[in-house]
């Protein structure tokens, strides 16, 4: 699994909180971060956490090597620019594409204490922090107003963003129960906010005072009860947050400016697809940064074969023997990687994949997402029956736990009937 790094505001290693990584590359700091990237199957940006509150997700396994090989380029480029919103700044005003829930807040300020709260519904940390936001709201009714924000969803158009989302929130039901808006495919709010305020990662909160000033910015389970208490009752301190936050902000940007450097020969080789070289930079990186080692030691199975198939199996599978042999989410990642519809790897040896996967399920204890990867693993090595034996296994662990995402069940077994077609056209 890979993960992410938040600049300026990544939880320590002890903490449970989780981002949604927005712009950075994947960094092995946040063992429960997501990510995100152009497409719900593709992320900016996607999760490797829970959908709902299970490990694995969908999303996890395209993003977690995927992202990197495709996106590095843009990614690296997007950490260059410069935040212009601060704490201790006016608001930018609520520029919102549809309300989904509660009551329309069309201004800020004017007295009253407003939490702008930004979220996306494939973000595990963000479906997390909903029923926190829920006691918040009725915690503090009547003298702050919670609004949650979706942003990010990056869908064909408005109205297929309008739908996925408002069915998201009544599904919720009143677990989430506060003001729901909709940034749409303009994504306004989300750049004037969250782009503007170099915020890397959902879900993000924005606390906004009685002046429409911005008091706080940070995750909503990191002390957002507290901030909100201490707005509410005039004792927080702006000016100290904000000479905090800004400090924190410029030496985001330092480290950005610094990674872009770092990054810049891969990023270049990348444009060229000169994957060679491409490969070759990314040693280069790993070795002077190995918070690189995990991302950037997958990608190289895409780069690789792109020139020499395979040396790009033998990097798999030294990948599964040494870094991430007790790694479930790692191997699993590996194997989707390899075998997933739009995979960049060519000339694949799927054999490798089923290795590669059986040792996953094996870690994990049939893990029901892997269990999915595996059976597509079989699938591409020609072992229909094997597939199908094992999609039906996951499916049957997957329906054993309530907690598991319905969307995905679907999905698997979506991909029980494909590999169930297949085997009734060659009887």
């Amino acid at each position: 699994m890979h993960t992410s790094n938040c600049p300026g505001r990544v939880p320590d290693s002890n903490s449970k909180v989780s981002f949604g990584t927005l712009r950075s590359p994947p960094e092995p700091t946040e063992p429960n971060s997501a990510h995100l990237t152009g497409s719900r199957k593709c992320d900016r940006w996607e999760c490797n956490e829970r959908e709902l509150s299970y490990p694995y997700s969908t999303a996890m396994r395209k993003l977690t090597a995927l992202t990197p090989f495709v996106l590095l380029a843009a990614i690296a480029s997007a950490q260059g620019t410069k935040p212009t919103l601060f704490v201790g700044d006016p608001a930018p005003p609520m520029v919102i594409a549809k309300w989904a829930k509660g009551t329309p807040v069309e201004k800020l300020g004017n007295g009253k204490i407003t939490v702008v709260e930004f979220w996306a519904t494939w973000c595990g940390p963000c479906k997390q922090s909903i029923p926190h936001l829920t006691e918040l709201a009725k915690k503090y009714s009547g003298k702050a107003t919670f609004v949650g924000v979706d942003s990010f969803e990056h869908v064909a158009d408005d109205a297929t963003c309008f739908s996925k989302v408002s069915k998201f929130v009544e599904d919720f039901g009143d677990k989430m129960n506060y003001n729901v808006a909709i940034d749409g495919n303009a994504g306004t709010m989300g750049k004037t906010w969250m782009m503007a305020s170099g915020q890397n990662g959902i879900p993000t909160a924005f606390v906004v005072d009685k002046a429409g000033k911005i008091a706080w910015i940070g995750h909503p389970m990191m002390g957002l009860d507290e901030v909100v208490g201490k707005v509410i009752d005039g004792t927080f301190d702006s000016k100290a947050e904000a000479d905090k936050q800004k400090a924190q902000a410029l030496a985001s940007q330092a480290e950005s400016e610094k990674r872009m450097k770092l990054l810049a020969p891969l990023t270049k080789a990348l444009g060229a697809k000169d994957f060679k070289a491409a490969v070759e930079a990314a040693n280069t990186i790993m070795a002077a940064e190995p918070m690189y080692k995990t991302s950037m030691s997958i990608s190289e199975i895409g780069w690789m074969s792109q020139y020499d198939a395979a040396a790009a199996m033998k990097q798999a599978q030294s990948l599964a023997d040494n870094e991430f042999k007790s790694d479930a989410s790692g191997l699993n990642s590996i194997a989707w990687f390899i075998v997933e519809d739009k995979s960049p790897v060519k000339n694949a040896d799927f054999g490798v994949a089923v290795k590669i996967a059986e040792k996953a399920a094996k870690v994990s204890n049939d893990d029901p997402m892997i269990l999915d990867t595996l059976a597509l693993c079989y699938y591409r090595a020609k072992r229909t029956a094997d597939a199908v034996a094992t999609e039906n296994k996951a499916i049957q662990k997957a329906s054993g736990d309530k907690s598991f995402d319905a969307a995905t069940l679907a999905e698997f077994k979506t991909r029980l009937a494909s590999f169930n077609s297949t085997t009734s056209s060659q009887n």
